[in-house]
């Protein structure tokens, strides 16, 4: 931190910079006060444990996996090296593994559950004609094979089928019945019987099973058809990273803030490990600034404190309130921030506020 002899040489200098005359400049004739600017973080490291049983379809070497006793929590393990970084450790519990086979299948084979081991599946030989759907199939026997309508009058032969079925619609084009030999009377789809052959099963009655295509048989779910399981008991110890950031908490404009945090000579503070607080010979002031910081979190192992502090000073003239002088340490001759006083701010901000009300006025008159 700059004395005060420093602060009024450097101010002294700015003056002379900018025209002022060379003068003495004696400690009454300046207020000086000091402003102390902490900023940085706080990241910590945040545990969580936890345990659950864990099911493996398959072969599974759990040989190179760490292991634990049987409570999670009482297991030590080494803190890592940077809280910012987040780890995660699975481990195994003691005498849990259990490899065996599967008892729900032979082998990673069991029988199909759509056809029970058959391979294929009943169906119906036939279906509905998609064209006439069983109605009007044949114009003269209605599928059954028996010529039950008489042959409208107007038809040209004993064996001619109506065009219409009596409502005023018009039929599709009619072939020769299969049923019973009437021409031009039978749908031209099933040819008069009503129905056709089912698509799935071309009128076998069966057909391949579509969910093992006619094995019978499938893997085992319980398994992933490998025929064998294993079991165990898994742990897991989790860091992430917990960032507390340290804001800036100072009077000073932020426009003079923002000239220190540029040019400044900053003094770091660096601390890491379980409980750090900062280390000795660290300023009073900055370490009963971060105390409320330092309380431990619940589940936390370890942190690392990163921070810097920098104490600016500010001084007002009593030959010139109207300005405001920061004076910023740097890492060879101080820097000297000069800007108007807040009660000049407001001078100048009434100065203009009643020029625009006489403007206001004058125009009034004037028109």
């Amino acid at each position: 931190m700059l004395s005060d002899e420093d602060v009024l040489a450097a101010v002294l200098r700015s003056l002379k910079q900018r025209g002022a005359p060379s003068r003495a400049l004696r400690p009454e004739e300046a207020k000086i006060t000091r402003h102390l600017l902490v900023e940085g973080e706080i990241v910590r490291s945040i545990e969580s444990r936890s345990e659950k049983p864990q099911l493996h379809r398959g072969p599974l070497d759990l040989s190179e996996r760490p292991v634990y006793e049987s409570d999670i929590d009482e297991h030590v393990i080494p803190a890592p090296r940077d809280p910012a970084t987040r780890v995660t450790h699975t481990l195994v519990r003691r005498g849990t593994v259990r490899d065996r086979s599967c008892d729900a299948c032979s082998n990673g084979i069991v029988q199909c559950g759509r056809c029970l081991g058959a391979g294929d599946l009943r169906c119906e030989p036939w279906v509905p004609c998609e064209t006439c759907r069983g109605l009007d199939s044949c114009l003269r026997c209605d599928g059954t094979g028996r010529r039950t309508r008489k042959n409208p009058k107007g038809t040209e032969g004993p064996d001619q089928a109506e065009k219409s079925d009596g409502s005023g619609r018009d039929k599709e084009e009619r072939v020769t019945c299969k049923q019973c030999g009437a021409r031009d009377s039978a749908c031209a789809t099933c040819g008069g019987r009503g129905k056709q052959h089912c698509p799935r099963c071309g009128g076998k009655g069966t057909r391949s099973c579509p969910k093992c295509s006619g094995d019978g048989t499938g893997a085992c779910e319980r398994c992933a058809g490998t025929g064998r399981l294993v079991t165990w008991t898994e742990g897991v110890i989790e860091w992430k990273p917990d960032t507390e950031a340290i804001e800036p908490t100072t009077e000073i404009p932020s426009r003079a803030a923002r000239q220190a945090r540029e040019r400044g000579d900053w003094t770091p503070v660096e601390a890491s490990g379980e409980q750090a607080s900062p280390p000795a010979g660290t300023d009073a002031q900055v370490a009963r600034l971060l105390t409320p910081h330092l309380r431990p979190r619940p589940r936390e192992i370890t942190r690392r404190i990163s921070v810097r502090h920098l104490s600016v000073a500010r001084v007002t003239l009593a030959d010139d309130p109207h300005h405001v002088h920061f004076v910023i340490p740097t890492t060879s001759t101080p820097y000297v921030y000069r800007m108007p006083s807040p009660r000049r701010v407001w001078q100048l901000a009434a100065i203009a506020l009643a020029a625009l009300v006489l403007v206001a006025v004058v125009t009034s008159l004037v028109t």
